[in-house]
């Protein structure tokens, strides 16, 4: 009879990794397709704001910054799949849990980083979209919250253990906050301004004058924030799920996954309502139908009464057009009292007593559209014809 021997049992992984969970796995492949969704919808406004409006704005660095607090997120969601998440508490190894626990003490001020970015990109979106004195002070107001709160939850994060390694070895003498009581107004927190940034823009969304598909369709573009709302919910859920666990090792898979969706979800909330030029660029035909009901406005005369928004070839726009600045494409200006050509971007604006009208911005100013005859050339056309200004 052979000697017995002792073997070490590791429990069962994927991949090699004893460590690696299927809620694990399950969690991290969430959080990578959302992840790489919200790549894709960053990549495509940054083409659409650099290549197709020549404009890169404050807004859209902002987006930038909180797509690369995502990916920060989703390497140390790795770290933590890596290490155990998804598995009960007690097959875990004490070095690989404090492995384990360091990355997800790191992710807690990333996600909040990441989704604070997002919100502020909104905020400021709100500054160029909507050029009225109430929104801008509204606005204001609210990214002064997001800084405010927001600072807090980053710094919260990271001290929420004095010292800071008591929260990853609860052997060592200190003082923790509560876990649950910081979590949950954090969360709130999250919800109300998700709520707030929601809700901002509709009175002057109904306002527009707009074709009515296409006030429909913005006001939509603008509601899909509402499931930003909805994924804050389900991470609050979560949260609870983790705060009442008597095993958080097994339990955080479920919180882990709705924080991803919820910050790359924001970040391509963030991104759907400066596409619209995109989506004109590659399909035309497609948004002139849905704006106004029949066959392709570009084929139709300018006329006063009804002005385009898009330009494709020469024609003539006036100050009765009221649209969303991102329906309003850069055009050439070719004007007799300007000493040469100049590029200028038409965009909604007020006048000195506070009614909106047409502008046109250049890079020494903003200046009032005045007559009926500015002639546009489009980017795509090069005809052009005298103008009267």
């Amino acid at each position: 009879m052979s000697n017995p021997q002792l073997h070490t049992l590791h429990p069962r992984g994927h991949g090699g990794n004893p460590y690696l969970s299927s809620g694990g796995v399950k969690g991290l492949s969430i959080s990578v397709v959302f992840t790489t969704l919200a790549t894709c919808f960053v990549l495509a406004r940054l083409y659409t704001r650099a290549r197709l409006m020549n404009r890169m704005e404050g807004n859209d660095w902002m987006i930038v910054i909180a797509l690369t607090f995502s990916y920060v997120f989703m390497a140390l969601f790795i770290v933590e799949a890596l290490n155990g998440v998804g598995m009960h508490g007690a097959d875990i190894p004490p070095h690989i849990l404090i492995k384990q626990m360091k990355a997800f003490w790191v992710t807690i001020p990333f996600y909040n980083a990441a989704l604070l970015c997002a919100k502020a990109s909104i905020l400021m979106q709100y500054f160029r979209v909507f050029p009225i004195q109430r929104m801008r002070r509204i606005s204001w107001v609210m990214i002064g919250i997001l800084a405010t709160y927001g600072t807090w939850a980053v710094l919260s994060a990271f001290l929420n253990c004095i010292p800071v390694a008591k929260f990853w070895d609860p052997t060592i003498p200190g003082y923790c906050l509560s876990m649950k009581g910081l979590w949950f107004s954090n969360a709130s927190m999250h919800i109300a301004t998700d709520l707030a940034i929601l809700i901002i823009p509709i009175p002057a969304l109904a306002a527009l004058d707009l074709p009515k598909r296409q006030k429909i369709a913005l006001i939509s573009i603008f509601a899909l924030g509402g499931f930003v709302c909805v994924t804050s919910v389900c991470r609050l859920v979560a949260l609870k799920k983790i705060a009442d666990s008597d095993d958080p090792t097994y339990d955080n898979v479920d919180a882990a996954t709705w924080s991803a969706i919820e910050c790359n979800t924001g970040i391509i909330c963030a991104c759907l309502p400066t596409l619209r030029p995109l989506i004109s660029h590659i399909l035309p035909h497609l948004l002139s139908t849905l704006s106004h009901g029949g066959p392709a406005y570009v084929n139709r005369p300018p006329s006063r009464a009804q002005p385009p928004t898009y330009w494709h070839g020469t024609c003539t726009v006036s100050t009765t057009i009221t649209a969303m600045e991102e329906d309003l494409e850069p055009g050439r200006c070719i004007s007799p009292s300007a000493p040469a050509d100049r590029i200028l971007t038409l965009a909604p604006g007020m006048d000195a007593s506070g009614k909106e009208k047409l502008m046109v911005k250049d890079a020494k100013g903003v200046e009032e559209l005045k007559e009926v005859a500015v002639t546009i050339e489009s980017r795509t056309e090069s005809s052009s014809s005298s103008p009267s200004r």
